[in-house]
């Protein structure tokens, strides 16, 4: 230890986060009782897996190396801080093991703060709380970023895990540049010859100040004026697709390849300060991974029979297995499976509904609506999903609803039995839209859902975590919207019944034991394995419906609760940035070993062996189920719960 100007110290500190927050006089206080300490360039401070030494480090000069070593005794570098950073808040203030190793990088003098004076800090301040209430997470940031600078270290095997999780190509590294444009009174003979001469299937339409106002494809040509015989001399804005569907040269390519899924487009304008910069294609997506799911949105539109949808599933796989294997991040790639499984339902929905009509059955004898729910009701589905679904009609005189409820129920089991031929598996608790449980008028789902929330029993509860993430993939009818309006309004302020809901919930924890070891599956078919979805995901998805429900948000996707529930300042921005990112990391680890099992011609599920996981895997895995344990401790805090286990 050397001694040091305390005057120097306070003002070093005063300019340190979150030490700047602390007035005056508190910062004398905490200085006097600061060591200095000097370390020369490799000197090893902290050992990974030693106790704390009681201290918190700020480095005042120098830089400190962050690593961690592996099973092979190998040392990966995480993280280096330098001046006004800090280490060692992790095993000091949760009393943990150091999951790290310190060293020297260069010379370093640091500041050792005792943990009594962290402590007093941490009782009287509360944006010094708040910084260090989330240490782990930021951790976390630090271990992903080093996973992103190490994938060298990974093997073949198992490369396509941060593949997916941490690549994602921008739409800049896609698109064609300098984009084709023409006013819009240019006539589409004018066009098409600019068309040819760039080699290019698409020209922007701009008008007098450069802004474009729609765009013509050669599609467009070919339906509006070929196929109907028009003038050569028609000018492209009456043909023209506008307004145009555009995105920022920045988002992720996942990100327009999901909006050409959603909208039926096959090119879109990238814009940057309201300038086109670019186009964006199919074209651009089939070059770059071989295949495109935009083709594949077209054919499922245009199956008009159950035979002819069902054997498009070979060709869907191929496309998704394609795009998940070589582009973007975890929630695009859902949302993709998302956006095709509602194409193909709905499709399923309309030959059958068009086979009723012209049959002997007739038209819906009132409007309706196809409620998706679970997973695929949060937009959350992977490979490895079955079917949750259920129909609501909107309310009828008694005496018509026995024959109108057979319809919906004839209705019903023809979808469910087409999407069990198509591949998406019946649900094996019978909750699909051709139980007559589960085929409703609006109000018997309002009277069953107020029964739930009123009594809510271990079957309601159950019930309840599936039913309540409902949305509606199909139009005609606002039965799922009032229904969830309701909902929102009916649950929300009950503390008792989200505290009924959240001690179940909490019985169910991440797979972590003693000294953060994994704790894997004991018996059965599965023994040896990690449950990711029970034991991973289930946690967070819980935690992000009990607490909406609670507050009145009504969104059913995880993530945008979870922001709606930062925006009503239950959680920590950062805190919930961390879940996320936990939360897409489990999922991705899932994704792949669901597509690892396809290529090998196995049975998909959510039970993966850790021994299959290299180190750094295996490290961030760990890292991510303590912040989801760390949700739940925020969870039995809230709604006071506990001795859970």
């Amino acid at each position: 230890m050397t001694a040091y100007p305390l005057p120097g110290i306070v003002e070093f500190l005063s300019t340190v986060i979150p030490f700047n927050t602390l007035d005056r006089a508190t910062l004398e206080q905490v200085v006097s009782t600061v060591q200095v300490a000097f370390y020369p360039s490799g000197k090893r401070i902290i050992h990974m897996g030693e106790a704390s030494s009681g201290f918190l480090y700020v480095v005042q000069t120098g830089c400190a190396r962050i690593s961690i070593t592996d099973e092979s005794g190998d040392e990966l570098l995480v993280d280096l801080r330098g001046e006004g950073d800090s280490f060692g808040a992790v095993s000091l203030l949760e009393g943990k093991s150091a999951l790290f190793n310190i060293s020297a990088q260069e010379d370093l003098i640091v500041f050792l703060i005792p943990k009594t004076t962290v402590d007093r800090l941490l009782a009287t301040h509360a944006d010094f709380k708040r910084y260090f209430g989330f240490s782990l997470a930021r951790n976390f940031k630090a271990v992903r970023k080093s996973a992103d600078e190490q994938l060298d270290l990974l093997t073949s095997d198992n490369q396509i895990q941060f593949d997916l999780f941490l690549s994602g190509k921008r739409i800049r590294e896609l698109m064609s540049t300098t984009p084709l444009s023409c006013p819009p009174r240019t006539n589409v003979q004018e066009a098409a010859r600019l068309m040819k001469i760039r080699g290019v299937g698409s020209i922007v339409i701009q008008n007098e100040v450069g802004l474009p106002v729609g765009i013509l494809t050669d599609t467009d040509l070919r339906s509006q004026i070929i196929a109907e015989g028009r003038d050569l001399s028609t000018p492209a804005e009456t043909i023209m697709s506008a307004p145009i569907r555009s995105i920022a040269p920045d988002a992720f390519a996942f990100d327009a390849l999901l909006d050409m899924s959603r909208f039926g487009v096959s090119h879109l304008v990238v814009i940057d300060n309201q300038r086109a910069v670019g186009i964006i294609s199919e074209h651009d997506f089939q070059l770059a991974t071989g295949t495109s799911p935009v083709g594949i949105i077209g054919d499922i539109n245009k199956a008009t029979s159950i035979d002819a949808l069902v054997d498009k599933r070979a060709q869907i796989d191929r496309v998704l297995e394609m795009a998940m294997q070589r582009m973007g991040e975890v929630k695009p790639m859902v949302a993709l499976i998302a956006e095709l499984n509602d194409r193909v339902t709905r499709q399923f929905i309309r030959v059958v509904e068009r086979e009723m009509i012209e049959g002997a059955w007739g038209p819906p004898p009132v409007p309706y609506c196809w409620l998706a729910m679970g997973s695929e009701g949060r937009r959350e589905q992977t490979l490895c999903s079955d079917q949750d679904n259920a129909l609501v009609y909107q309310d009828l005189p008694e005496a018509q609803v026995p024959a109108a409820r057979k319809w919906f129920l004839t209705l019903a089991r023809q979808v469910v039995d087409a999407l069990a031929r198509f591949g998406i598996p019946r649900c094996q608790g019978g909750i699909m839209a051709s139980n007559p449980k589960w085929c409703l008028g609006l109000d018997e789902w309002r009277d069953m859902f107020a029964g739930w929330i009123d009594a809510p029993s271990p079957e309601n509860m159950r019930l309840a975590t599936i039913f309540f993430d409902f949305r509606s993939i199909t139009d005609g009818f606002d039965g799922a919207e009032r229904l969830r309006q309701w909902l929102t309004a009916t649950a929300a302020g009950r503390k008792h019944y989200a505290r009924e809901m959240a001690g179940n919930a909490l019985y169910n924890r991440p797979p972590l034991g003693f000294m953060r070891h994994f704790v894997v599956e004991t018996s059965g078919t599965h023994s040896g394995g990690l449950n990711l979805k029970l034991r991973g995901l289930a946690p967070v998805v819980d935690a992000a419906r009990i607490m909406a429900l609670e507050l009145g948000i009504a969104e059913t996707n995880t993530m945008a609760r979870l922001k709606a529930i930062v925006a009503e300042r239950v959680l920590e921005p950062d805190f919930a940035a961390a879940i996320e990112d936990a939360y897409d990391y489990i999922n991705c680890i899932r994704i792949s070993h669901h597509l690892r099992a396809r290529t090998q011609g196995k049975p998909l599920n959510n039970f993966v062996d850790p021994a299959v996981l290299n180190p750094m895997e295996r490290k961030v895995l760990k890292e991510s189920f303590s912040i989801v344990s760390q949700l739940q401790s925020l969870m039995a805090s809230r709604y006071q719960i506990w001795g859970v286990r």
